[in-house]
C-alpha cells in the first residue's frame, strides 16, 4: 500500500512538473484572417429530377485565436463571418434560363487541435477538429418566369429572403485542413490555411409530410497575421 501511494504520488508530481515546463513555454496567438470560400449543397433529388446544383464562391472574413501548450500542439479558434452560397438551375428546355443562386451568410466558430511540425520560423500545421455556427441571413438572385395560353415570360429577381419556421439557423459540422505559418520577427507572423468545413445539420426542417434534408460543405483558403504574446 506504501509503495502504491509512492508510486502515484510520484506521478502526479511529475505530471505537473511536465504541465508546469509546457506551461512556461506556452503562448497566446490572436490575429485577424480572410480569404476565400467555395460552398456545394448536398440535397435528395427525389421529386426534382429537373433540378441541378452546382457550388459558389464567397469569402470569409473574421478574426483567429491559438494557446500553444507545447511547440507543436496547439488549441486554435477561429470566429468569423463566411459567406456559404450554391446555386440551383432548372434542367427543362423551355425554362433553361431559370436559375437560383443562394448567398448565405453564416458566423462560424471552429475550434480545432493544431498540430505543427518544421523550424522555429516555418512551420507547417495540421487542423483537426469541429464547429458551431449560426445562419445569419440568405439572399437569393436568379430568373424566375411566368406564362400565357402564348408565352413565357422570364424575370430576373434580386432579394433578401426571409426566415420561415423550415430553415434550421444553427449549424453543426466538422472540420479539417492543413497550413503553413511564418514569423518574421519575435512577436510577428503570417499564416496561410485551408479549410474543409462538413455539415452534421441539415439547414433546412423539411415539410410536414416530407424530409427534406440540405447540408453544405465549404473549403476555405484565408490568409492571416498574428501577435505572439
Amino acid at each position: 500500500m506504501i509503495m502504491n501511494k509512492t508510486v502515484v504520488r510520484t506521478a502526479v508530481l511529475v505530471f505537473l512538473c511536465l504541465v508546469l515546463r509546457h506551461t512556461a513555454d506556452a503562448q497566446w496567438y490572436v490575429g485577424a484572417k480572410g480569404g476565400w470560400t467555395f460552398t456545394s449543397i448536398d440535397r435528395s433529388n427525389a421529386g426534382r429530377i429537373d433540378e441541378s446544383y452546382s457550388p459558389l464562391s464567397g469569402y470569409e472574413a473574421g478574426i483567429q485565436a491559438k494557446y500553444g501548450f507545447t511547440d507543436w500542439f496547439a488549441l486554435r479558434a477561429d470566429l468569423s463571418v463566411m459567406r456559404r452560397s450554391h446555386r440551383m438551375d432548372r434542367n427543362l428546355n423551355y425554362l433553361d434560363p431559370l436559375y437560383t443562386e443562394h448567398h448565405n451568410l453564416y458566423l462560424m466558430l471552429p475550434v480545432t487541435a493544431d498540430f505543427s511540425f518544421g523550424g522555429k520560423k516555418l512551420r507547417g500545421h495540421a487542423y483537426l477538429g469541429g464547429y458551431i455556427g449560426g445562419w445569419l441571413q440568405e439572399r437569393i438572385k436568379g430568373t424566375t418566369y411566368w406564362m400565357t395560353d402564348y408565352y413565357v415570360y422570364f424575370n430576373p429577381f434580386d432579394e433578401k429572403r426571409e426566415f420561415t419556421g423550415e430553415d434550421a439557423r444553427f449549424c453543426a459540422g466538422l472540420t479539417g485542413g492543413v497550413g503553413i505559418s511564418y514569423d518574421f520577427t519575435e512577436h510577428w507572423g503570417v499564416n496561410l490555411d485551408a479549410f474543409y468545413h462538413y455539415d452534421l445539420t441539415s439547414h433546412h426542417r423539411g415539410y410536414k409530410n416530407l424530409r427534406d434534408p440540405r447540408y453544405l460543405s465549404t473549403l476555405s483558403v484565408c490568409v492571416g497575421a498574428c501577435y505572439k504574446f
